[in-house]
């Protein structure tokens, strides 16, 4: 089962992620993660517009081909069940070389990033989490994860104000995420998040129906406990 996460910079992909892969993991269930981050693309390709430029960062970010033919079709329904973590170190700027990985058939993906429910993606996934969350928590958020990254609050904030966030919010803007989840996860507070499980259309396309949301909420819950997440 391929599960992907997208959601904003700092919203609290990767945690989610990780407590689901945790809380699987203790199902018996075998869970392999990865992520968007693993298939940057080199820099030469990422700011061949300029290093702040929105349409670039749109544009230019990620490797989506590799995404597509190295990890979500191996595991789909005609793959060899065997995939790479990723190819591209962005914070060193090289390219990887990761071995390849064996799944087992009944194995689940958690993969997650930003715009990662965009045309070229997201009907390699079998099931859609999108995290929401308010630019200013992601804000806050990113001002202690990403400080020792940028080396300066300056460059940090002029990269995620300039470029990330309104990158983000084109997607957001052109590919509805929200209308392509089959569950919303409203994360402003890490203590208290909403999870909200979505009904889908014949056509796949998922709508939220609050007069069912809670016979919804306990089939998803079921389906979890069974595997058939």
């Amino acid at each position: 089962v391929r599960v992907g996460i997208d959601g904003m910079s700092a919203s609290g992909k990767t945690r989610l992620a990780d407590d689901l892969a945790e809380t699987l993991r203790t199902m018996k269930r075998s869970v392999f993660r990865a992520g968007l981050d693993g298939f940057h693309n080199p820099p030469e390709i990422r700011h061949r517009l300029g290093p702040l430029s929105v349409k670039g960062y749109f544009e230019d970010s990620f490797d989506y081909n590799s995404v597509r033919e190295q990890v979500l079709l191996p595991l789909g329904p005609k793959g060899d069940g065997r995939f790479r973590e990723g190819n591209f170190d962005y914070r060193k700027e090289q390219r990887e070389h990761a071995s390849l990985i064996q799944t087992e058939p009944d194995s689940i993906l958690l993969f997650e990033g930003v715009m990662l429910f965009n045309e070229e993606l997201v009907n390699c996934f079998d099931y859609r989490i999108l995290v929401e969350c308010s630019e200013e928590k992601i804000m806050k958020r990113a001002k202690k994860r990403d400080l020792a990254h940028f080396k300066s609050l300056h460059v940090l904030e002029e990269k995620y104000l300039q470029r990330f966030l309104p990158g983000q919010r084109i997607h957001s803007a052109k590919n509805k995420p929200e209308e392509r989840a089959d569950a919303i996860l409203g994360n402003d507070d890490l203590n208290a998040p909403d999870l909200r499980f979505l009904c889908r259309r014949s056509l796949g396309i998922p709508v939220f129906s609050r007069e069912n949301a809670n016979q919804e909420n306990e089939k998803a819950k079921g389906e979890v406990e069974q595997g058939n997440l």
